[in-house]
């Protein structure tokens, strides 16, 4: 079977592009942009279908990064009752249970559900670059409110991941800080009200920086005495044993 605008098979094309990465820059370059996750996404905003909304990255088979983007721009913005019936099949025990681990720590910018709803899209999987792009789509104050909810996700995130809580991981928070800061960087530099926000994340950042390399060199410290004490360990084993004759 050939493709015709690329006049090679598919067979061709896969070993071409291996990696997902490349594979998808591909075949989003022959079909630009279909649009029928985005078209969903828009047709349940409009119906008010905002529970469906908030289940459509698990049940299509492609959520695209534009996609993404316009979800999390409608829940950063929509009201407590959109957001109340967006997440109407969950009982407050069930949303509290997934951010267990916001338990005695700081105050929230906003609702437990939305925390909920926030959360879901953030841990869809997507491309860093796609997301940066689409990310110019997202309005300026829904960037500032989504960086402080970043920042205060890092404050709060867990060092053990629970896997069947809501919360992002490390990384999807890092990279969905830096599609932000990269396709928004000179409103960013210009705003005022942008100004204490990045200010705030820098100093976050340096602080965790630096907790990491304290806790590398504490690291081999570690391994160091594990490694003599494994070593006194089979020592001690094989003192412990001993030879004796026995007579008959």
């Amino acid at each position: 079977m050939y493709v015709q605008k690329s006049g090679k098979t598919w067979s061709d094309i896969k070993r071409l592009a291996q990696d997902r990465e490349r594979w998808k820059v591909f075949v989003r370059g022959l079909y630009p942009d279909p649009g029928n996750d985005l078209q969903h996404v828009e047709k349940c905003i409009e119906d008010g279908a905002l529970s469906k909304l908030l289940q459509l990255p698990s049940t299509l088979d492609d959520f695209s990064e534009a996609s993404l983007i316009r979800s999390m721009g409608f829940f950063l913005k929509a009201s407590e009752k959109q957001i109340v019936l967006a997440t109407k099949d969950l009982s407050n025990d069930a949303i509290q249970k997934n951010l267990s681990w916001t338990k005695n720590k700081s105050s929230s910018p906003f609702s437990n559900r939305r925390c909920y709803a926030i959360n879901i899209m953030l841990k869809q999987r997507f491309s860093p670059q796609f997301l940066q792009e689409a990310a110019r789509s997202l309005p300026f104050d829904c960037v500032l409110s989504l960086i402080k909810y970043l920042h205060t996700v890092l404050l709060w995130l867990p060092a053990v991941p629970n896997k069947n809580e809501s919360a992002p991981s490390l990384e999807h928070i890092i990279d969905w800080l830096n599609a932000l800061l990269d396709s928004h960087v000179q409103q960013l530099k210009l705003a005022e009200d942008a100004t204490e926000v990045v200010q705030t994340l820098y100093e976050q950042v340096t602080l965790m920086t630096k907790w990491q390399l304290e806790t590398k060199a504490l690291l081999g410290a570690l391994a160091e005495l594990n490694r003599q004490v494994e070593e006194q360990q089979r020592n001690t084993k094989m003192g412990n044993y001993c030879i004796e004759v026995i007579s008959f």
